[in-house]
């Protein structure tokens, strides 16, 4: 079982969530890969298409989720002052 090293970013309860659980995340593994917890159901409003156009694919193994801009903003300014 891979482990989960820390959380990147704010807590979901500093993004506002009532209950401060069920709010998408960015996690570091013990791996040294990232987990991103979105928001189900993914992304069907967005087409192959639209990602061809983009050089982008979802692989069988993969979804694609949709994280909010300021989950990740705070995540990637921690991110940073650790580089």
């Amino acid at each position: 079982m891979i482990r989960i090293i820390r959380r990147w970013g704010s807590t979901p309860a500093e993004r506002g969530s009532a209950t401060g659980q069920s709010c998408p995340d960015v996690l570091e593994l013990e791996t040294g890969d990232f987990m991103v917890i979105g928001k189900s159901p993914g992304v069907p409003h967005i087409s192959a298409r639209d990602l061809i156009k983009h050089s982008a694919s979802v692989g069988l193994d993969e979804q694609a989720v949709i994280v909010p801009r300021q989950c990740l903003l705070d995540a990637v300014r921690e991110l940073t002052k650790e580089a």
